[in-house]
């Protein structure tokens, strides 16, 4: 059984120039990849940013230590494959047509930019830290058009947000190509939990679309037992405004189809932790077969509803040794490639 480059993949809701949103003054399509260094051309570089333009890195926390975790973050261009063994495991077909672009991602370095710790990723790279700590990132942009890092869950000062805001932009908000900023945020009591991170640019939301994105987590340091197994885990999508390509894909963190997206690895016995995350346009629901746990109303559920950006975390104590299948339930989601593989020893 062999499927056509678009037969199954019609389930996708119809969006042929179906209008998207109005960036830099201009009306963008789902269907057609927006030129991004044409539209950042256009944009005027906000006040604060041009008189802080001479510095090497604008932001009034650079070099200085604060106490908790330190990163050194990249947004570097990266040639993204979303389907790399062309296949689709859960129907054991194969999936035609071309499924790969020219993506952003954050990269991760060694102290002061030393050397890479690994490839440029979707999602990017985890950014970890415990309560009542201070967590810093020092970014460097390396695309081609202003970018930025902007957290959720996590307490920050009106210059950490990373926020685009028009003439009223700091630095943070307007990180120029080959320009640095530093970023501190404080882990404050009451912020444990999964969050996450994104470019909030003067191109948002296009480059989030291509794959600037990434996991934060705040640890609750009184948690002595912490689970054996966590995933993390983005559910998203590349539709054709970020990718140029003529089909929109459902993925998790970054691939489509089981065998492409993550395959997760458990034992009977362990304490396993899933963080979820939805980041797109749609609402998406999170269902993992053959489980179920609490939700922190004390429901026990098997599927999450989740919107734009919200996550979610749950635990159990693994008990169901098979094959599973994760996947969200929307099930025009479901068969377009937001689906992949749980497999329990």
């Amino acid at each position: 059984m062999d499927f056509g480059e678009f037969d199954r993949r019609k389930f996708l809701v119809g969006t042929g120039g179906a209008f998207f949103c109005t960036l830099a003054g201009h009306n963008l399509a789902l269907d057609k990849e927006a030129d991004l260094p044409k539209l950042a051309s256009g944009v005027r570089v906000p006040p604060k940013v041009a008189a802080a333009s001479g510095l090497e890195d604008a932001s009034p926390a650079a070099g200085k230590r604060a106490g908790g975790p330190e990163y050194w973050i990249k947004a570097e261009k990266v040639k993204w494959e979303i389907i790399p063994t062309h296949r689709d495991q859960m129907m054991d077909v194969r999936i035609k047509g071309k499924s790969h672009f020219n993506a952003y991602g954050y990269r991760r370095y060694t102290a002061n930019f030393g050397a890479p710790m690994g490839p440029a990723s979707i999602p990017g790279p985890l950014l970890e830290v415990n309560e009542g700590e201070t967590l810093t990132v020092h970014f460097q942009n390396e695309v081609d058009v202003p970018i930025t890092l902007h957290p959720h869950g996590i307490f920050y000062s009106n210059e950490m947000d990373g926020a685009y805001k028009g003439k009223f932009t700091d630095p943070g908000g307007f990180v120029q190509p080959k320009k640095k900023f530093t970023y501190v945020w404080e882990a404050h009591t009451g912020t444990a939990g999964n969050w996450l991170y994104h470019d909030h640019g003067p191109m948002d939301p296009v480059p989030v679309f291509k794959g600037l994105f990434g996991p934060l987590i705040v640890r609750d340091p009184s948690n002595l037992t912490p689970p054996d197994t966590e995933f993390f885990l983005f559910l998203h999508s590349f539709a054709p405004v970020a990718t140029g390509l003529r089909s929109q894909f459902e993925c998790i963190n970054g691939h489509a189809y089981a065998g492409n997206t993550p395959t997760l690895q458990a034992s009977v016995g362990d304490r396993v932790a899933f963080h979820v995350v939805a980041l797109d346009d749609d609402f998406h629901t999170f269902h993992l077969h053959g489980h179920r746990w609490t939700d922190p109303s004390g429901e026990v559920i098997d599927t999450k509803v989740m919107g734009p950006a919200e996550s979610h975390t749950f635990e159990f104590i693994e008990d169901n040794a098979g094959r599973w299948f994760y996947h969200c339930h929307v099930f025009s989601h479901l068969h377009t490639g937001m689906n992949g593989w749980y497999i329990v020893t």
